[in-house]
């Protein structure tokens, strides 16, 4: 008698959802169904050097797949509504807000935005203006480490309570963005904010044949949502392609946070960076170089000695079907501590 009553509730919930699905228009947005699996295998210190707090672990499989949803739909004939909702890597982690668990939907950039002639706005989780400079091209192959969160890393990367302007003008490419951050992991990813917390940011591109130049900078008050923390950081850089098969980017970094709250005083901090990235592609296969720096740390205007930083990576990668297999060697150098040996083998797909 229970099933029967079950089975009976179940199916009139699905004749009113059919019923309810035919009220007003008729659905007809553009929805795409996207995505990347990647696996790799890493090794964060194949020499033992005991310096870090992987060393001491040995090889880990890391999972970065994620998978998304975009939609959209002219609302008027100059203004198109679109939106996306991508969850964040398998077992990535947001340690800005905490520690939250990265592999949710909603993680990534997840947003509802307006589209048409006069440019694009987002509103939601996205990227800010600068850190999409510096994630890409000058984080890769491997140099996050010191030229995205290394270092005393003065920027947002991906935030919520954001709100952000793109538009194109010819071979120009203009983006800015206004934002609030939240200091506590229950609100790290949307839902709430920091009084006074508050960031602004803007980024330019320019595109000259086969080379582009960019530049972005970032300000806010109350930085991760302490209170009396500022920032200002900025970058500066370029990304070529060369004859042959052949590419150059490098970019200069500098960040600072004035009024930083440290474990044992209070202090402006401000710190340096570069990064440089050679490639070249013989058809399928491709080589990368990188090299990475964070210079000495400044504290009110004093140097910190071994608080400098580098990476020296090198990335053998191919196209096969659609697959991308590659193989990473990188050297990670922290002060005076000896340099990790960390190796990498993976595999990505993206659909």
């Amino acid at each position: 008698m229970f099933k029967r009553t079950l089975l009976a509730t179940a199916l009139a919930t699905v004749v009113m959802s059919s019923h309810a699905y035919q009220i007003g228009d008729e659905n007809n947005f553009s929805v795409e169904v996207y995505g990347i699996a990647a696996i790799s295998v890493v090794n964060y210190d194949t020499g033992d050097n005991d310096n870090g707090k992987e060393s001491d672990q040995g090889f880990v499989v890391e999972n970065e797949s994620r998978i998304g949803f975009r939609a959209g739909k002219a609302m008027t004939d100059n203004i198109e509504v679109f939106m996306q909702v991508e969850s964040g890597y398998v077992g990535g982690t947001d340690w800005g807000h905490g520690g939250t668990h990265g592999g949710v939907l909603g993680f990534r950039d997840t947003f509802v935005g307006l589209k048409g002639d006069w440019g694009k706005v987002r509103v939601g989780r996205v990227l800010t203006p600068l850190y999409e400079i510096v994630d890409w091209p000058f984080s890769n192959p491997g140099l996050g480490s010191v030229f995205d969160w290394g270092g005393i890393s003065g920027h947002y990367d991906r935030q919520s309570n954001q709100i952000r302007y793109d538009q194109n003008f010819g071979d120009v490419a203009f983006a800015a963005s206004v934002g609030r951050d939240a200091k506590t992991a229950a609100v790290g990813n949307g839902g709430g904010a920091t009084k006074d917390s508050y960031f602004y940011g803007s980024s330019l591109k320019y595109a000259i044949k086969t080379v582009t130049l960019m530049g972005a900078v970032e300000a806010g008050s109350d930085f991760r949502g302490v209170e009396g923390q500022d920032n200002l950081s900025y970058i500066v850089g370029f990304d070529a392609g060369l004859p042959g098969g052949f590419g150059l980017a490098a970019a200069y970094k500098r960040e600072a946070v004035d009024n930083y709250v440290g474990e044992s005083a209070t202090y402006d901090s401000e710190q340096d960076s570069i990064s440089v990235v050679a490639q070249y592609w013989n058809g399928p296969v491709g080589l990368k170089l990188g090299y990475a720096a964070n210079f000495d740390e400044k504290r009110n205007g004093d140097s910190q000695d071994d608080s400098d930083s580098n990476t020296v990576s090198a990335q053998l990668m191919g196209t096969v079907n659609g697959f991308v297999p590659y193989v990473r060697v990188a050297g990670r150098t922290v002060g005076a501590y000896d340099t990790d040996i960390v190796t990498r083998v993976g595999l990505e797909y993206g659909f």
